[in-house]
Order: C-alpha cells, then structure tokens, then sequence
C-alpha cells in the first residue's frame, strides 16, 4: 500500500474527529446548554491573565496553550480555545496511531487507523436494564467534557511509552525524555503523575529493576514531581474552604449504586482478556498499565476535596487516565496475540470490543448532540 494511502486513512480519522471537536468545544463555549466546564476554564484563564489581582492555576497548561494560540493566531480567546482543545484531540489521535502502529507493523494501514479509532472512542459497557446511564458511576476510557483532561494525555502516553523503552534499553535519553513528560503532565493535570510515581514504584519491584541509571532516574523525577506537587497542593489548599480528606467511598457511592459492578462494566474488555489469557500480565505495558488502575482506584476509592468540588470527585481523574491508558495497551494486546487464541475465546473478546466501541460512538454522537454527558443513557 502506497503511503499516500496511509496519509489517506489517517488524516481522515484526524480531521473528522478535529472538526467534531471544534463543534463541541464552540457549543460548550457559546451555547450555555452543553454540559462541561470548559467555560469555567475560559473564565479562570481571563482572571490569570488579564486580572489586576492575582489569580492562581494549579495546572495552567492548557489556559498556556490557548493564550499563547490566541496571541499567535490573533483570535479572541474562545475562538483559541476551540482550536486548540480540537488540536490536542488530533495530537491525541496521532500519538495513539503511533504507538499501534510501533507494536502492529504487520497490519494494513486500513486496519492500523480502525484499531485506533476503537481506541479512541471506545466506551464503558453498559446493561440497560440494570442502569441505562453509560457514563455515570462508571467513568469511561474516553472523556469528552474535560479539556485539561486532554491536555495531559499526550504526556501520559509519552511518559508510558519511553519509560518503559528506558527500562528495556538503559538508554539515558528515554530516561530524560520521561522526567521531561512527566514534570510538563504535572503542569497540565497532577492526577497522571501521582498515580504513575508510585504504580512506578510498584512496578519496578515487581520487575526488580534496580541498576543505577534507573535509580538516579527515579530519584531526580521524584524529587522534582514532589517539589511541584507540594507547591500546587500549599497554595490549591491553603484555606479553610478546601481540603483533601479521607472519605472511603463517600464520592463515589453518591454516582453508583454499586461500584463493584462499575468497576467491571468500565473495565469489562480488559478484565475479560486478562482473565482469557493471565499471561499477558508479563507484558510490561500490561502490568504498569494495571498498577496504575490499583493506584487510581485507592484515590477514587479512599480520598474526596471538600467545599464546593467534593462531588466532583476529582480523585476520580486518576482512574479515569488510568483507564484510558489500560484500554489502549489492552487493546493493542489483544490484536498482537489474536491468531493465538482458541476461536469461542476469539469471538467473545471480539464481540465484547465490537459492543463497547458501538457504546462509544453511540455516547460520542449524544454528547456532540448536546446531552449532558454525565447522563447519556442508553434506551431500549
């Protein structure tokens, strides 16, 4: 296949997907109907940058991002905005195609660019006649109404992708360009990098990976990611109006009447191929990807911020990158290591991911539509 083909396929799936972004991102802007707190977003980056008063951004990167957009292109700040979240949805895009593509060089591009439209529209599975609402409760591998969500994605994956090459070749570059993803997701959104120091942890461990160049990695990302977490922590929760308490499964009960079976529906894809084939596990993207769910799961599970923020469990965001995250490594997996498996094990994890991804568009599609995303239900 020619490569202007596989520039065919793949620019089609970006701008079909950064013209679908464009329109949520202006409706939730300028409409005032769509659910989602991008508006809240473009009023705290007035405030930070045009304010007389100071105003303060734990995670400014993405209000960065658009300012800077606004400046270079000479837009107002809404229109940047727009431009910018459905930028990094296509970066997003690209970077997933990437890393499908480093660990399925064999398949066609046809099926490199369908692999990664599953992955990135896939939902959380759903029985509607238990409950219809798809996102509610259970979180989804795919978010549409968080842009500072978006914003650290691309540093998540990086971050996953080159320490674990760091680990396989010992190579000080990966290890730098690891601490540099990290330290930039930190100003992004905090919830990927506390989740990734210590599933990091755990997992280097596990793996016993103890040599000297991973050690005085570790040390010197520690150190930094600690200064800055300890700085955003001191001055996001430095008054009586906020504060970060123990509240075991307070946040989460109030969404879900039973969050066990949550935690299945949201992860029923790779639950089930893990359970098909235990072996994967040894797959080093596998099992951080899984440490990091077990870490994200402890926050959403144990920690809630009081005052005014407390339902909108924002310890859940770690989960919800640890997730994302699991279900592109999962997926991955589980084409590298489809001809392996027995044909009824074959046809139940090719169904259950043909049923999750149609919940996906289906939930995509009610969310450009305008439904609150938090209660798109599926009817029948």
């Amino acid at each position: 296949m020619s490569r202007f083909k596989y520039n065919y396929y793949l620019i089609i799936l970006i701008v079909v997907m950064f013209i679908s972004i464009s329109f949520l991102v202006y409706q939730q802007i300028f409409s005032g109907l769509y659910g989602s707190d991008t508006d809240e977003h473009i009023v705290f980056l007035y405030k930070y940058f045009y304010d007389v008063d100071p105003f303060y951004i734990p995670h400014p990167l993405w209000h960065y991002g658009v300012f800077i957009t606004a400046t270079i292109l000479r837009l107002p700040i809404e229109y940047a905005a727009v431009f910018f979240s459905a930028s990094l949805v296509s970066l997003w895009i690209y970077l997933v195609y990437r890393v499908v593509k480093s660990k399925l060089a064999n398949e066609s591009f046809y099926k490199l660019t369908l692999i990664t439209f599953s992955i990135i529209i896939i939902g959380p599975l759903c029985i509607p006649w238990y409950n219809k609402i798809i996102f509610l409760g259970q979180g989804s591998p795919n978010i549409w109404h968080n842009v500072t969500l978006w914003m650290v994605q691309p540093f998540a994956l990086l971050s996953i992708v080159f320490v674990i090459r760091a680990i396989n070749t010992n190579k000080s570059i990966y290890y730098l360009l690891t601490i540099l993803a990290v330290i930039i997701s930190l100003f992004a959104k905090p919830s990927f990098a506390i989740m990734f120091l210590p599933a990091l942890t755990l997992f280097a461990l596990i793996l016993k990976v103890r040599n000297q160049k991973f050690l005085i990695f570790y040390a010197i990302m520690g150190l930094f990611s600690v200064l800055i977490l300890a700085y955003q922590f001191i001055h996001t929760f430095n008054s009586g109006d906020s504060k970060v308490v123990f509240d075991f499964l307070g946040v989460w009960s109030h969404s879900s009447q039973n969050i066990a079976l949550s935690i299945i529906l949201a992860l029923a894809f790779p639950m089930l191929l893990l359970l098909f084939e235990p072996k994967i596990i040894n797959d080093k993207y596998i099992l951080l990807s899984w440490l990091q769910v077990f870490i994200g799961l402890i926050y959403y599970t144990m920690l809630a911020q009081t005052g005014k923020y407390y339902m909108h469990g924002n310890f859940g965001w770690s989960y919800a990158l640890a997730m994302s995250l699991l279900y592109i490594f999962s997926i991955i997996k589980f084409f590298e290591i489809y001809l392996q498996f027995h044909r009824i094990k074959k046809y139940i994890l090719l169904s259950l991911l043909i049923i999750q991804v149609s919940i996906g568009i289906f939930y995509f599609i009610k969310v450009l539509d305008g439904q609150n995303p938090l209660y798109v239900a599926i009817f029948f």
